[in-house]
């Protein structure tokens, strides 16, 4: 064994052995390149399935066919067909199945990876187009949405327990790591849905009294949430409150902040089993029927020194900081990627370590397309207010108001028959019309831009000055003034990674641009293919518009956990 492998390496540079990026590494990566970019692309395994997920049909010799997934909301898919070949198929999707039933759609990338459960496409028909015209064979499309949907069709309860006709209490409240807590809040729901609802207040299917305690087995669910530990739940701590509202709104602000998204994959009976955190139990934890598993997946890349859940409360402290004081007061870039340096989370040990997979600035790089956006500056004094500080206005009105009453006093050496009351004649006159608003002038700006700079602008906020709010607004308003940049990169497969086995949806990857390496998360990949077409799969990320203030997603973050407190502490609006 150990004269084979001496052979094997034995014409292999000690510099490539040290894992440098050597002329022999360069050739390796640009044959494996090659071979994958020229081999021949099947057309995906597309497979056609009832109301109840039973197998209808393949829908093989398509004329077009585009899947698209995205990472913060619902992706989409359109499949065409047409000819005698397939009149069959047109004969089921359009006249044998009712108007009302539902049809679902499968999509797998790679035909000979039919289990593959991690990178199918999934979801279910909105829109059948059939399309005849005299002459020509009639086209049939099918145009789908993904099984993602399903989070907007979550409405998370003020009680999930209890009949909808009982709230108490009020809200529903939930705080801990973001992932976990997401799973939770969903689950909780489904059970409120798939298996209370499954036979109160009447049973769904009455005639069919088999069916009435099918779901009480959470397996058995035909939307699952992916069980997730929450004791090594390293994600980024949030709180949340609902009253019936869906799971997408309320869910989606705190999983963009912490780096989570949600994956909704479609099992399928014979697929591996997908609760691999189980162990050895995972193969009898199997789901009992097809589902659709919705997944709440950590892809920040933040960590911690823990490796616990208490990493997460330690990412929620050091972000706030960062956004409040290093954004506002230290907003050094010393690496040049149009993003601030960390800070505070640097010093507590949750600063997200850079990706491994890299896309160089370099001919075989990979990169198809790049788009830098720069945004000039558009004002350098930032004006907020409108109203004078309460206090303001209160200490005028007893000033003016006791001098007016003392005023006799003080000429005639005693009160006054008829002077009773005059105080009264002030009725707020100056109110508003000191320290009533407030300007900041942003110097390294105004030096940057030079004498011809736009100067003012007016940031409508609360409408006082000189308070906390007031110092939000200006921060918000500066903010919203000054000059940015921002890059966007679209990638091929195989170029040299390969998207489902290297990365996939939500990972973190570095793009290299003239040496500076900007990080973003993958928020979109999509393929089309047909007759003329290979199906590739094409990948985006990074965002060619303004982030949201940090220094606004700091003071959200400190309302929403001291209104958690509150209402937990008080009852507040609960009961």
């Amino acid at each position: 064994m150990t004269a084979t492998a001496t052979t094997v390496f034995s014409g292999v540079s000690p510099a490539t052995k040290r894992g440098e990026f050597t002329p022999e590494v360069k050739q390796q990566l640009l044959e494996r390149r090659w071979a994958y970019m020229n081999r021949k692309v099947r057309q995906p395994l597309i497979r056609l399935w009832d109301k109840n997920m039973k197998f209808i049909a393949r829908i093989e010799n398509v004329d077009a066919w585009t899947w698209e997934e995205i990472a913060t909301d619902d992706g989409e898919a359109k499949v065409s067909f047409s000819g005698k070949a397939n009149d069959w198929l047109r004969e089921i999707v359009t006249y044998q199945t009712r108007t009302e039933e539902d049809l679902h759609v499968t999509i797998d990338p790679d035909p000979d990876k039919p289990h593959d459960w991690r990178n199918r496409w999934g979801g279910k028909v909105l829109i059948v187009e059939d399309d005849e015209e005299a002459g020509k064979a009639a086209v049939t499309t099918l145009h789908c949405i993904s099984n993602r949907r399903h989070l907007k069709g979550i409405l998370l309860g003020a009680n999930p327990i209890f009949p909808m006709e009982v709230q108490i209490p009020k809200m529903f409240l939930w705080a801990g790591p973001t992932a976990f807590t997401c799973a939770a809040a969903t689950f909780i729901n489904l059970f409120r849905l798939q298996t209370l609802n499954g036979f109160y207040p009447i049973p769904r299917n009455i005639f069919a009294p088999e069916t009435w305690l099918q779901n009480l087995s959470p397996l058995n669910w035909p939307i699952q949430v992916m069980p997730i530990n929450p004791i090594f739940d390293q994600s980024r701590w949030c709180t949340i409150g609902a009253r019936w509202k869906d799971a997408h709104t309320v869910l989606s602000p705190v999983m963009k902040d912490a780096g989570v998204i949600c994956r909704a994959y479609t099992w399928l009976p014979g697929d591996d089993a997908p609760y691999t955190m189980f162990g050895p139990l995972a193969d009898a934890l199997k789901p009992t029927r097809a589902c659709i598993i919705l997944s709440f997946e950590d892809k920040s890349g933040y960590s911690g020194p823990t490796g616990t859940a208490l990493d997460g409360a330690l990412n929620l402290f050091a972000s706030t900081l960062d956004d409040l004081i290093t954004e506002t007061l230290f907003p050094l870039d010393l690496d040049r990627n149009l993003e601030t340096d960390p800070l505070f989370r640097a010093l507590l040990l949750v600063a997200p370590k850079p990706p491994p997979i890299i896309w160089r600035d370099v001919g075989y790089g990979g990169i198809k397309r790049k788009k830098l956006v720069i945004h000039k500056q558009q004002g350098t004094d930032i004006v907020t207010g409108g109203k004078s500080p309460q206090w303001v206005n209160m200490a005028i009105t007893f000033a003016i108001r006791y001098g007016i009453s003392q005023l006799a006093q003080v000429i005639l050496g005693a009160q006054a028959p008829g002077t009773e009351g005059l105080d009264n004649l002030y009725q707020g006159q100056l109110d508003d019309c000191f320290l009533a608003f407030q300007r900041f002038v942003n110097p390294r700006r105004s030096a940057q831009a030079g004498a011809y700079a736009f100067r003012e602008y007016f940031e409508q906020g609360s409408g006082s000055a000189y308070t906390l709010n007031a110092i939000q607004s200006l921060a918000s308003g500066d903010y919203k003034m000054k000059a940015y940049a921002s890059m966007k990169f679209d990638v091929g497969d195989g170029q040299p990674y390969v998207y489902g086995e290297d990365y996939t949806l939500g990972d973190r990857v570095q793009a290299e641009i003239r040496g500076i390496h900007y990080v973003d998360q993958i928020l979109a990949v999509k393929a089309e293919g047909g007759r003329d077409k290979s199906g590739r799969p094409e990948v985006s990320f990074g965002d060619d518009t303004r982030e949201e203030d940090p220094v606004a997603r700091a003071f959200r973050t400190i309302g929403n956990v001291a209104n958690f407190g509150a209402l937990l502490a008080s009852g507040g609006d609960m009961f």
